[in-house]
């Protein structure tokens, strides 16, 4: 039966209701109803509303609108039963159809040339709803209502759209032609000062999009800078910078798809660590712009300085990357660019310097301040914009039971100077326990919350009156009404109610947009009191915590030394669930992985995955069948005694030289053959995709004797006898140690796989074996061993490390097996127990520092250097404890050392500068301790996964 709440009775016979549980006994058309509501309300109170674009063309009888009822305080809808007008006013008839009322309300009518401050406006909504709306004024635009943050000493005229973009109509196309037809915010506000030629930062999450900057940047450098070219001089006049080769090979890629840039005759340059590569190179003498990377260009600047004389414009795609990777060498390419644009003989000349990512890095203030005069600052992700705004940010530990008191003591009722402090908690309760509780401290506080719309027009009326010396005005809301308020010149937001993501942190962070500093100015004094970010962390926030302290870690702010630990633990806690994952590429190429807090693959070893029945010791032969990079393949192990592989190769042959059956269904985990030229291979399929009814599709399959895996065609997928299957998989996976791609590159450069692809594959070598994992063998060295015809004598043709050396695109790496020696080594001594962090002590004199690690008498201690860290691990009290130390400065590894003295571990760094560290470590990080500390029940949430 349906439950109904009595509305109105009209009559014995006429009632109005509303239906509060359905005929199963649900209440979703109840809640359905309040967050409706809520969610009118919301909208239709929002004082960032641009309400220009709601204005209504006519009023219909029959339509359904919107109206505001004085008596409920609140946004209702209604049906225009009829319309009357005058000379005067328009008279409407409303039934109001979740109360049952009628209403008849009068609206004044405008002429065209009227100065009256009433306005009607339409907009259309889902379900053919209509809304009706009288308000007072229409606010003028501002990007910062958007969360957009545009700081620039120059007026921002933004575009609106595609079409009016300041871009010649060859661009125009080539973007309609790629889909590329939808401007961003970033776009609209910083193409106008990218095409007339300003220094520009900007920080979008479409940062990393080529497109979201050459468009304006080319059109620039054709219509003016072109033109402007010193003649005496030669040379690239734009040089674009990406953090890899692979970016940079898109870009460039992306240059010679636009056709517009064919006068510019762009060039792409990659240089390796080869000796005289730098000095042999050539670059075009008509080539204007040229795409290349910091170290590559740092290497052809040591010999060819003078073909960037006339350096006009200089872009840094994906710039945070590029000063995190390469902080030296951009050191040195803007002071090159500094000093060639700031001769007297090129006062008249473009100068522009470009940057563009998808986060702030510190390095950009010295950016914006040495070498950028009047730059155009674009922000569209507020938790960046508030990073670069120099928000001071406190974290507070705290039992959920103590918030409150710990609330009023972080607040200032009585500040030397005025305030606005904004307080976001999670709910209308929480709002009102908070307000309740700051206001008998307070004298002027103030509240909303969905329940209070109608009284957000008198708050933001309050909240905005100027403020004296000594007046604090405190502003209580949650998150859903912080998005109506537009409040941007709070001095203070304190996270009451702890932020689920960054992204709603950073929300709550641009508030105090106001009050961001502002790095296009030069005077740069500085406000004695910036804008404060106060965050209270409680036991009921353990699931959040990990991801908002990636973020807080790129700021300055000291951070408890018990959350560090417990996020600790909950990383480790995530590591040990990736049981289903394999054993991360990176770790096991390199020794690192390249960020495992994103990882998606496994940083730990588990015995009964990683146990591994191949050689970890001793000289074997391998064939390498499938090159994957430039030094992982996989291949075949050589063993005297062993024909099996090659009698059943023999045996497929034979098999299908008369037929070759097909299949009818394929299976996803079966076992099939595949015949690659003259040569037949067993594959297994991993994936199989929906045919959807058609004929012809394809699979993703493992060659399991060769190692590749890719997609084959249905039709190419032949029937495999039993006596096939039994033979186990002869691939197996080599990796060769002690070498890494040059320049911090994460990935091998194409050139160098295909190189070595040529040169060992399908031939027989012998190599030391020195490691193994599951079904990885790692060797060194590696080498093609050829015997001497006639005698007995072999030689030594080649080593596969030189080769990848050889080709100046891989340098050294000698810390790569003992790296991934230890990891195994820490899991299995720690045997999937998390690690706590042991408390230290440290000081220092000129030339070192000394720490002291506060365990008595540990067992099983390791400490390794290395030239930016330090990892130490022991077992104390049935514990084991590591600290993986990021080191303020650089020390030298090979003189480092360390000692037990009075019972306890000491460790000398040696730091490769002589002089004063500010701090120990990188992070302003307090003194480790080995537990989360928000009380006994709280500790043993470190070993769950959130």
């Amino acid at each position: 039966m349906l439950k109904i709440s009595n509305l109105k009775i009209e009559s014995p016979s006429c009632l109005w209701g509303r239906v509060v549980r359905g005929p199963v006994g649900d209440a979703e058309t109840t809640d359905q109803y309040d967050k409706l509501l809520t969610r009118m309300n919301l909208f239709y109170h929002d004082v960032t509303q641009d309400l220009r674009k709601l204005k209504p063309a006519t009023l219909e009888e029959g339509q359904v609108y919107v109206v505001y009822w004085s008596v409920r305080k609140s946004w209702c809808r209604a049906v225009v039963e009829s319309i009357f007008m005058d000379s005067l006013y328009c008279h409407v008839r409303c039934l109001l159809v979740d109360h049952g009322e009628r209403l008849l309300s009068q609206v004044i009518l405008l002429s065209r040339h009227s100065t009256t401050l009433s306005h009607i406006f339409l907009i259309s909504c889902s379900h053919n709803i209509y809304c009706l709306i009288c308000l007072s004024q229409v606010v003028a635009s501002d990007p910062r209502r958007s969360g957009i943050l545009v700081h620039s000493v120059l007026p921002v005229e933004p575009c609106t759209s595609l079409d009016d973009g300041p871009i010649t109509e060859a661009l125009r196309w080539v973007l309609r032609r790629k889909q590329y037809t939808t401007l961003s915010p970033a776009d609209c506000y910083s193409w106008p000062a990218v095409a007339r030629g300003c220094n520009a930062v900007i920080v979008a999450q479409n940062a990393d999009q080529p497109l979201s900057y050459i468009a304006p940047l080319l059109s620039h450098i054709l219509l003016n800078s072109i033109f402007t070219c010193l003649t005496s001089t030669s040379g690239p006049i734009a040089v674009l910078l990406c953090p890899g080769w692979e970016k940079a090979q898109a870009v460039y890629d992306l240059l010679e798809e636009i056709k517009a840039t064919k006068v510019l005759h762009p060039a792409i340059l990659l240089l390796g660590v080869g000796k005289d590569e730098a000095k042999d190179v050539r670059i075009p003498k008509n080539c204007l712009l040229l795409v290349t990377t910091p170290f590559s260009f740092v290497r052809l600047l040591s010999c060819h300085c003078f073909l960037f004389l006339r350096l006009y414009h200089l872009v840094l795609d994906e710039a945070d990357q590029l000063f995190s990777l390469a902080p030296d060498q951009m050191a040195t390419i803007l002071q090159h660019f500094q000093k060639v644009t700031t001769s007297e003989e090129k006062a008249s000349c473009p100068q522009q310097l470009v940057a563009v990512a998808k986060r702030w890095n510190s390095h950009m203030e010295g950016l914006l301040a040495n070498h950028m005069p009047c730059p155009c600052i674009v922000m569209t992700v507020p938790e960046e914009a508030a990073l670069y705004g120099n928000v001071q940010q406190i974290i507070l530990m705290t039992l959920e039971s103590s918030k409150v008191s710990v609330l009023l003591g972080a607040l200032d009722f009585n500040p030397v100077v005025g305030q606005k402090t904004l307080i976001v908690a999670n709910s209308a309760q929480e709002v009102e326990d908070v307000f309740k509780a700051v206001s008998n401290k307070s004298a002027f506080c103030l509240k909303t919350h969905e329940g209070l719309t109608h009284e957000f027009d008198f708050v933001i009326q309050q909240w905005r009156k100027d403020i004296g010396p000594s007046t604090h005005v405190i502003l209580v809301t949650n998150n859903e009404c912080l998005k109506c308020l537009g409040i941007r010149d709070a001095t203070c937001v304190v996270h009451y109610g702890f932020p689920t993501s960054p992204k709603v942190f950073g929300e709550r962070l641009f508030c105090m947009a106001e009050n961001f500093r502002n790095l296009s100015e030069r005077d740069q004094a500085g406000s004695p009191h910036p804008s404060r970010s106060v965050l209270l962390i409680s036991e009921r926030n353990a699931g959040h915590v990990v991801g908002i302290l990636r973020y807080l870690g790129r700021t300055n702010a000291p951070l408890p030394p018990e959350l560090l630990s417990f996020a600790q633990g909950v990383h480790a806690a995530r590591e040990n669930q990736k049981t289903n994952k394999p054993f991360c590429s990176y770790l096991k190429s390199f020794g690192v992985c390249r960020d495992s807090s994103v990882c998606p693959d496994r940083h730990r070893y588990i015995s009964q995955l990683d146990q591994s029945g191949l050689p970890a010791s001793g000289v074997i032969e391998v064939v390498p069948i499938y090159i994957k990079t430039a030094s992982v393949f996989y291949g075949r192990i050589v063993q005297k005694e062993d024909g099996g592989f090659q009698s059943m190769a023999s045996e497929m042959t034979s098999y299908y030289a008369n037929k070759k059956p097909g299949v009818h269904e394929v299976l996803e985990g079966g076992l099939y053959a595949v015949q690659e030229d003259e040569v037949f291979h067993r594959v297994k399929i991993l994936s199989v995709p929906d045919r959807g009814g058609r004929l012809f599709f394809s699979v993703f399959a493992r060659f399991i004797d060769v190692g590749k895996e890719e997609e084959v065609k249905s039709h190419q997928i032949l029937q495999l006898p039993e006596q096939f299957h039994s033979l186990p998989g002869q691939a197996v996976e080599i990796i060769v140690c002690r070498v890494k791609p040059v320049d911090a590159e994460t990935d091998w450069h194409p050139k160098v796989t295909r190189a070595l692809s040529q040169k060992i594959r399908g031939l027989q070598h012998r190599a030391r074996a020195v490691f193994s994992l599951g079904n990885t063998v790692f060797v060194d060295p590696m080498v093609r061993v050829t015997k001497v015809p006639g005698m007995k004598t072999v030689i030594n043709e080649y080593n596969v490390q030189s080769e990848i050396l050889n080709t100046g695109m891989g340098v050294s790496n000698p810390e790569h097996l003992d790296l991934l020696k230890a990891l195994c080594q820490e899991s299995k001594e720690a045997g999937h127990v998390n690690g706590f962090h042991p408390q230290a002590r440290w000081y220092q004199t000129s030339d070192s520092a000394i720490v002291t690690v506060k365990l008595i008498n540990p067992e099983s201690q390791r400490c390794d250097f290395y030239p930016d860290r330090v990892v130490y691990s022991g077992r104390a009290n049935g514990r084991t404890y590591r600290a993986d130390l990021q080191l303020h400065g650089n020390i030298a590894a090979d003189r480092c050392s360390w000692e037990m003295k009075s019972n306890e571990p000491v460790l000398k760094l040696v730091k490769q500068q002589p002089g004063n560290w500010e701090r120990l470590l990188r992070s302003k990080v307090l003194e480790s301790t080995a537990e989360i500390n928000f009380n006994p029940q709280v500790a043993c949430l470190k070993n769950k996964v959130f």
